[in-house]
């Protein structure tokens, strides 16, 4: 992935937590080239630790681009459509202990001799690698566009959102009087996110694989 300055920076998109709760509310602020800093749009009840992190980013993008909580069909390219060789995106976080920590990246490269035709890899923390193959062309290149269409393909094989991701709620029982759970029952995300949050918490039974049902709501509400 080639270094990015001022001069090959497209946009930036900042979502931050407008609440941080298990369901949570993010804004989303974009600022691009050409439009400036665009009106804050939001994500409304999203479920947090559900799915890669690039599918906040694919709703965020909706949200900001459409105002919408969905993207309308795509065009279908022909051969004079406008089109790019190359877009980069990297996905980073910034809170008051770190900043500029990469979380994912990813590239989208026009299929060589095939005009409107893009192959896309996206790469997350924990969640590993999605790829997805596409066509997609307008008179005009909008690029974000072009980065929200290829986010689709990659994660619901189809040129909009899938459905909106389910929260993680592992199921529970009491044992000595404390409702607990079975951490490897846990999909991704949520289980390389919670045993990290755990390791962090210097709680005495952290390595205990049977986890106080009480230790997930706290990392929902705050890891």
């Amino acid at each position: 992935m080639e270094a990015r300055c001022q001069a090959n920076q497209v946009a930036t998109i900042d979502i931050s937590y407008r609440k941080k709760e298990a369901l949570a509310d993010y804004m989303v602020h974009l600022t691009a080239r050409g439009l400036g800093e665009v009106q804050p749009q939001f994500v409304m009840r999203y479920p947090r630790w559900s799915a890669s992190l690039w599918d906040l980013v694919a709703r965020g993008l909706v949200s900001v681009l459409y105002q919408a909580e969905q993207a309308p069909p795509a065009q279908k390219p022909d051969k004079r459509c406008a089109y790019a060789t190359r877009l980069c995106a990297v996905l980073e976080r910034d809170d008051l202990e770190s900043s500029g920590v990469t979380l994912g990246t990813a590239v989208i490269t026009q299929i060589p001799g095939q005009r409107g035709h893009y192959r896309a890899v996206f790469e997350a923390d924990i969640t590993g690698k999605h790829e997805g193959t596409f066509a997609y062309g307008a008179k005009r290149l909008d690029m974000l566009d072009l980065l929200l269409r290829a986010l689709c393909w990659s994660l619901y094989g189809k040129d909009t959102l899938g459905p909106l991701p389910g929260l993680i709620l592992p199921p529970s029982v009491p044992i000595d009087g404390k409702d607990r759970f079975h951490v490897a029952a846990l999909t991704e995300p949520a289980k390389t996110g919670f045993m990290r949050f755990r390791a962090l918490s210097g709680k005495p039974d952290a390595a205990n694989p049977l986890a106080l049902a009480e230790d997930y709501v706290e990392f929902l509400m705050k890891g």
